[in-house]
């Protein structure tokens, strides 16, 4: 797993590093960790370079600032898998941040507790969405691997798998599907739909877009429970410090 640290604070910097590393060394897990002061030098590394894995990111930046590099991540690199994990000192950022697909906010000077809470479920997620989704169709058996799927779309007994460039279906019940995908990442927003959370780009009160730019309606007995859950899982850190 590799991670980029992206402040002008040298000493904010050095203190994610050692607390990153520290949380490496007691998980025994391989962990690279790159620092950048720059938004400009970072953008031009993220051109040509492999992408990280997470990428903590300062939102008030000299040049390029932490929203514009999250834009230019999202829709000109494409990248919808980066875990983006935003870092300032005013909490009132957060959600600004939401459509640049933010996978958590944290408030400086950022706790080693906080910090470790975030990079557990990272971790977490990681390590399921290695895991395949498995499903039957004809006679065939199929494997779809979780973070490839957008959402699930029942319609009668036929379920849609949607992913960003294609959909695949089989036949099946979407609450069967709803006990078998990962807790952390997949929500039933609809008695139709069950989306990965990650890849939610828009909410509002009524229905949710997801980054192919499909309007998913949200169930209007559980719109307020939904909209927190998914609120939660973008910006955790607020939440708990609200």
């Amino acid at each position: 797993m590799r991670a980029i640290i992206c402040d002008d604070e040298i000493s904010t910097c050095a203190e994610i590093e050692q607390m990153l590393l520290q949380f490496a060394f007691e998980k025994c897990m391989k962990l690279e960790v790159d620092i950048f002061y720059s938004g400009d030098v970072l953008t031009q590394n993220l051109k040509y370079e492999k992408a990280p894995d997470i990428l903590f990111l300062d939102i008030e930046l000299p040049g390029l600032n932490g929203v514009e590099i999250g834009k230019y991540i999202r829709e000109i690199l494409r990248n919808s898998e980066m875990f983006l994990v935003y870092i300032s000192s005013r909490k009132e950022y957060a959600l600004e941040l939401f459509q640049n697909q933010t996978f958590d906010f944290l408030v400086k000077p950022i706790k080693k507790e906080k910090l470790c809470h975030v990079m557990e479920k990272i971790v977490n997620i990681i390590g399921k969405n290695e895991c395949n989704f498995i499903y039957k169709n004809q006679g065939n058996t199929y494997h779809v691997v979780y973070k490839d799927i957008l959402y699930f779309q029942s319609n009668g007994r036929k379920i849609n798998i949607v992913m960003k460039n294609e959909i695949k279906y089989f036949y099946g019940k979407l609450s069967d599907i709803e006990k078998e995908c990962p807790e952390s990442l997949f929500l039933r927003i609809h008695k139709s739909y069950l989306i990965n959370m990650y890849y939610v780009k828009e909410i509002t009160y009524k229905w949710i877009k997801m980054i192919n730019g499909d309007v998913l309606d949200i169930s209007r007995s559980n719109r307020v429970a939904i909209r927190r859950k998914v609120m939660e899982s973008m910006s955790n850190e607020i939440h708990s410090n609200g």
